[in-house]
């Protein structure tokens, strides 16, 4: 091999070496550009704005489907809140439930 053989090698080496080096450089930054905070943080707001825009619409949904049950539920949860008779039956209904859950815990473990 002779010496002009060995020189253009090395260039062709060396012009290779430099395009790879710029190609790292070039996605390295794309990267860092990508991984930002402010660029994370813009897409964690888009996605939890898409996440509630997409609640809101199920919701509504859901209303139009159900109207009566979700008056019925309104009402309710109005007479819990604003009507003393209802608090008190709410009050004692959970009471009750928690009584009922606490027997079936007690007889499951007994059955076990």
């Amino acid at each position: 091999m002779s010496a002009v053989d060995k020189d253009q090698r090395v260039v062709k080496a060396r012009e290779r070496a430099t395009v790879a080096r710029l190609r790292f450089n070039s996605s390295l930054q794309s990267t860092q550009r990508r991984l930002s905070f402010g660029r994370l943080k813009e897409d964690a707001q888009v996605a939890v704005g898409d996440r509630v825009e997409q609640a809101k619409q199920d919701v509504r949904q859901t209303i139009r489907r159900h109207p009566f049950m979700i008056a019925t539920g309104v009402a309710g949860l109005l007479a819990i809140l604003f009507w003393k008779p209802g608090r008190i039956i709410a009050l004692y209904g959970m009471r009750g439930a928690q009584l009922l859950w606490l027997n079936r815990r007690l007889w499951r473990q007994i059955d076990e």
